[in-house]
């Protein structure tokens, strides 16, 4: 069954402190640096008060350069400060939130294929880079940005009580009234942001699977049909994005109406006190310069609830994805037996869907060394064997025991150390080839690469390529040709050196005389390991101890390859002779 996210709390101070605890060094940085620059913001109208006061009092010209060089000053040191807290805020952002990324994606990379199978790659794009994106401000600044707010607030409200009281009670009373409407709808967009960050993912995922089926999509003249169900997912975008945008600024919406009521209130105070002799310009001047300042951090706080509101939808999604599980289990054993393994399948039964089984009843065994051979039409439950002997799903009932020990007893890693499986398709990551064929495994030597690629057959292409190993493949398999990329494979798996292969349709991409070289050095591979191989020509199966066929993921027919090649009322034997009949046709 698919997987449904398990309902998840909302995102609690511990689960944002076990990020921000490895940079709390840099966050007390940057609140040291927000704090002085705070001072330095309510140190500048103080400085400029004093200049108009004593210029228009008759003041020596060199208090005046005095005053107009700490101001300067001053200046220079809030924009050094700004820079300053505009690159630690944006480090501290990175370093927080890349650490959720890898989070995510190895949390992701564990859970098991029926969660993989649901979801497109750009889909889950989205939700480990474009959903963390939405953090980064709250980890850079929020914090920061919150506290230094309420600072210079406490600040401009302290130096305003200390000049006329007043005034300083009509700008308290407004700061309250603004900080309370904003918390009190401050999560008013957030359902609307997560809805928002969902159309993204779909339509990144819509993106993801036409590039990726771009052939298909060009031959078969869907490009008409691939716009229309693109522009419907942007205007998803846009809509879902309107409604959020909308919702969020909601709270600075209030703030700006709130400031324009108390702006025009200060003003009226301050100038009936200038024209009736209490305070002086320069005062006045400083009045208004403070009521300005007010807004700023007001602002500022409206602001970063907007982006608390983008932050707290993606931390959402986030946790919804680390809450969910892998229905694997990993077991706790490590102990294989060295050399070839056993395997056996007792009483397996298996379906994708609840209401659709593909296996029934699978009982065979294969002792240390042997070779088997599976064959079936389309849809009998070949690879599905594969599958469920690398516990890539769980199987519904029944026991699958490799080197006599039950796999959902032994750890993944003991598991896939000692078992590797070639698939049709080749996966390319964009590295060097020496990346690509030891998946960045140091402790393989290039003598062990070329020695093992000499024996498949691949020595002489690499060798021939401008920079040998050190040629770099791009990603998707391009660099390769179809019979090439199969070789490839090969080579990737018997350099971990198994001890039970599966190998899928291992020679359907190539021609005749590569199949024959590449079958001997196969035998050769595999003397060393017990062999399972998929094949729809029987060709491929010359050199395989028995012989298992499946039809509608039942076993019809088990035993050793030449006692059934020579029954002739063997299926077997049947397939034999049409196969020779189509050959001499």
């Amino acid at each position: 069954m698919p997987h449904q996210p398990i309902q998840s709390s909302p995102p609690s101070m511990t689960w944002l402190l076990r990020y921000l605890r490895p940079v709390k060094w840099r966050l007390l940085a940057l609140l040291l640096l927000l704090l002085a620059t705070t001072a330095l913001q309510l140190l500048n109208p103080q400085l400029i008060q004093r200049f108009i006061d004593r210029a228009t009092g008759g003041g020596s010209v060199s208090s005046l350069l005095t005053l107009a060089g700490l101001y300067l000053a001053a200046a220079v040191f809030s924009q050094l400060f700004s820079v300053w807290l505009s690159y630690l805020g944006n480090d501290v952002a990175w370093r927080a939130t890349n650490q959720i990324r890898a989070n995510l994606l190895q949390h992701t990379l564990r859970l098991d294929m029926r969660f993989q199978n649901v979801k497109t790659p750009g889909e889950m794009i989205e939700r480990i880079d474009g959903d963390v994106n939405s953090m980064s401000n709250f980890f850079a600044m929020f914090v920061v940005k919150i506290i230094g707010s309420f600072v210079l607030l406490a600040g401009i409200l302290g130096y305003m009580f200390a000049y006329n009281w007043p005034i300083a009670a009509t700008m308290t009373a407004f700061t309250c009234l603004s900080i309370g409407i904003m918390f009190r709808i401050r999560d008013l967009g957030v359902s609307a942001s997560q809805s928002e960050r969902q159309a993204n993912a779909s339509l990144y995922g819509l993106i993801e699977e036409r590039i990726a089926g771009i052939e298909d999509v060009q031959a078969n003249g869907g490009v008409p049909r691939l716009m229309n169900r693109y522009h419907k997912a942007m205007r998803a975008v846009f809509l879902a994005g309107r409604k959020a945008w909308m919702l969020r600024i909601m709270p600075w919406n209030v703030t700006v109406a709130l400031f324009t009521v108390s702006m025009t209130a200060v003003l009226m105070v301050s100038v009936y006190n200038y024209l009736h002799g209490r305070i002086t310009l320069g005062m006045l001047f400083l009045f208004f310069q403070y009521t300005q300042m007010l807004n700023d951090p007001i602002e500022q706080l409206g602001d970063q609830l907007q982006e608390f509101q983008k932050a707290k939808s993606g931390m959402r999604r986030a946790q919804e994805l680390l809450s969910l599980k892998s229905e694997i289990e990993d077991g706790e054993g490590d102990e294989l037996p060295q050399g070839p393994l056993s395997v056996s399948f007792e009483q397996v039964n298996f379906s994708y869907n609840a209401d659709q089984r593909i296996l029934h009843d699978i009982c065979f065994e294969l002792k240390p060394g042997e070779r088997l051979g599976l064959i079936g039409r389309t849809g009998s439950g070949k690879s599905s064997i594969s599958r469920l002997l690398l516990r890539l799903y769980n199987l519904d009932s029944g026991v699958i025991r490799v080197g006599g020990t039950d796999i959902r007893d032994l750890r993944l890693k003991s598991l896939y150390r000692r078992v590797g499986m070639v698939t049709q398709d080749v996966q390319l990551i964009d590295g060097t080839l020496r990346d690509n064929l030891t998946l960045f495994n140091p402790r393989l030597s290039d003598e062990e690469i070329l020695e093992t690629a000499g024996r498949l057959g691949l020595r002489p292409w690499i060798e021939a390529l401008p920079q040998g190993l050190d040629t770099r493949l791009s990603a998707g398999g391009t660099s390769l040709s179809a019979g090439e990329a199969q070789l490839f494979a090969l080579t990737r798996v018997f350099l971990t050196q198994p001890s039970l292969i599966v190998l899928d349709e291992p020679s359907s991409r190539l021609d005749a005389a590569t199949e024959s070289m590449l079958q001997k050095a196969v035998d050769q591979l595999m003397e060393r390991c017990t062999g399972i191989v998929i094949a729809h020509r029987l060709a491929t199966l010359d050199q395989v101890d028995k012989i298992m066929m499946l039809r509608q993921g039942r076993v019809i027919e088990f035993g050793e390859r030449e006692a059934l090649a020579q029954n002739p009322s063997s299926e077997y034997a049947r397939l034999l002779r049409a196969d020779r009949q189509e050959e001499r046709a």
